[in-house]
């Protein structure tokens, strides 16, 4: 296992550790399960379902072309982790957008400053690799980049979550 290979995996082990920490700080009972009411519930499905067929739709794209050997900007990991992170994102703005993505025992507050603190953290990691100049090689983006597309979906995420309770609090005046 290269040192590369063996990063991924440590990262991936402490974002699920630092995860678990966060929904139970997250969750106004401290339990790291969320709760969804019914509607809740149907619209998250809906959402899965629209992720879903995103990433299928994006990775189809991806395999063709590598099939047709068509060079990418992307390195291979890059454009599929890429992908994924599209589709994520097509998840959380549905349900937000649906009032679905907060669950009944979440602090909104909370979940929302954690995002945009993720967000800029992660922008700060890209930012440093620009600097150090291992975001691009080749003239291909390279893994890091990841990073930067992580900073703007929780960027994304925690905006879009602002705007969603100052227009409920409008409406509700």
């Amino acid at each position: 296992m290269d040192y590369r290979s063996l990063g991924l995996v440590m990262g991936i082990v402490v974002g699920l550790i630092i995860c678990v920490v966060l929904f139970k700080f997250f969750n106004k009972d401290n339990k790291i399960k969320t709760k969804y009411d019914e509607m809740q519930e149907l619209q998250r499905g809906r959402a899965y379902m629209y992720s879903f067929w995103t990433l299928a739709g994006l990775e189809t794209v991806m395999c063709l072309l590598q099939l047709a050997e068509v060079r990418f900007f992307l390195d291979p990991f890059t454009a599929n982790v890429t992908c994924i992170i599209i589709a994520a994102l097509v998840h959380a703005s549905y349900s937000i957008e649906h009032d679905a993505y907060i669950g009944l025992n979440t602090n909104s507050k909370r979940f929302t400053i954690a995002c945009i603190v993720i967000g800029i953290f992660n922008a700060l990691i890209g930012i440093l690799q620009i600097a150090r100049g291992t975001l691009v090689h080749d003239g291909v983006l390279q893994a890091p980049f990841t990073n930067l597309l992580v900073a703007i979906v929780f960027l994304i995420i925690g905006v879009q979550m602002y705007i969603k309770s100052k227009t409920e609090k409008t409406e509700e005046d």
